[in-house]
């Protein structure tokens, strides 16, 4: 399931950044284009933190109702006779 939203179209940004020189030369010598790979992993890193983003919003949001259920009761319980 894809959770990012960004344009695949968009141009492409040079950008700099160290990486281990080995991995990068074996990489390299096993014909893996660096830069995809790259692209690759930082989408994983960036779905990653979206995913722990609404899952922090989601329990806040579940600490609010059960909080507010315990205090006041569930807005349910004046249409049901369970």
């Amino acid at each position: 399931m894809m959770l990012v939203r960004y344009r695949e179209d968009a141009p492409k940004k040079p950008v700099n950044c160290s990486m281990n020189s080995d991995l990068v030369a074996r990489a390299k010598a096993m014909g893996i284009n660096v830069s995809a790979a790259a692209e690759a992993g930082l989408l994983t890193a960036v779905e990653q933190a979206e995913r722990r983003r609404i899952q922090e919003e989601t329990d806040a949001l579940m600490r609010f109702w059960n909080d507010h259920e315990a205090r006041f009761g569930s807005p349910a319980d004046e249409y049901c006779e369970i």
